[in-house]
């Protein structure tokens, strides 16, 4: 990664934006694991040209990847991932005034929505919202501008039913909550503000794959935990008949023997460097 190459070619973009950029991919080129080796391998995949590129393609929406709202991802291939707070900056470029509420609902809350004459009037009562087991249910978004009064909800089934179609599941399984309201706003904006979003949800969807709904949680997670070619071998053998979709479950499994590999072989260039 040459920095220089890329602070040349963003040169038409604002240059505190640029300058966040380049420090965010400066930490990830040199983030290490705790035993001390490269732990985003995959920035060495990518060229000068594609980090230039991605950077580009958000900038459309009057946004930038900072590292935060907007961060970057590899799952084959370079993908940009949006956090809640990115959907709602998004909204605030075109209507400076709006107002958004978006919240998690746990079991033991009281809530109570209702519209009057397109107005959006609701309570939320919460439970102990400092509890050691909380249990989501749901989540809403409600935004309020000159467009007018909107909202969103999704329950826990439908949340469930997007993670398990994001290929980026060790990032739900760490941040959950956040993930949800992700998936909330997203749909509020997609729904009552289709024409702003067009291009970030475009670009947000290249980490969902709808078919993976067709696989079982279990066998989504056994491969996600496999750690060598074996495991992979194992966890084919003992579900290849009970899996709807076999093509899929094939997709899968070869690809996550591919990135097995790629571990692999990042650790024996490492090791080879050492010695």
């Amino acid at each position: 990664m040459n920095v220089t190459t890329i602070k040349s070619s963003l040169a038409g973009y604002e240059i505190e934006h640029v300058n966040i950029y380049v420090r965010y991919l400066t930490i990830l080129l040199e983030e290490k694991t705790r035993d001390g080796k490269a732990k985003n391998y995959w920035i060495s995949k990518i060229s000068d040209k594609e980090f230039s590129e991605v950077f580009k393609k958000v900038a459309l929406d009057g946004l930038f990847i900072d590292g935060e709202n907007i961060t970057l991802q590899f799952k084959g291939k370079l993908t940009v991932s949006y956090n809640y707070q990115a959907y709602k900056n998004l909204l605030l470029v075109k209507y400076p005034d709006s107002k958004f509420d978006v919240q998690i609902v746990n079991k033991g809350d009281n809530i109570k929505i209702w519209k009057e004459s397109g107005k959006v009037f609701y309570t939320h009562n919460f439970g102990n919202p400092f509890s050691d087991d909380l249990a989501m249910v749901g989540c809403y978004c409600v935004i309020k501008n000159e467009r007018g009064e909107f909202i969103e909800t999704l329950n826990i089934t439908e949340i469930n039913k997007m993670k398990k179609a994001a290929k980026t599941q060790n990032v739900w399984n760490e941040w959950y909550s956040e993930m949800a309201l992700k998936s909330v706003i997203k749909r509020a904006c997609k729904r009552h503000f289709k024409d702003l979003v067009v291009n970030i949800d475009r670009i947000d969807n290249e980490e969902y794959d709808p078919s993976l709904v067709s696989i079982p949680d279990n066998v989504i997670k056994l491969l996600n935990e496999a750690k060598t070619y074996e495991d992979v071998g194992r966890i084919w053998k003992e579900h290849e008949t009970n899996v709807p979709d076999t093509n899929k479950f094939i997709e899968l499994c070869t690809e996550r023997k591919n990135e097995i590999l790629e571990v692999e072989n990042q650790k024996k260039l490492q090791n080879e460097g050492v010695s």
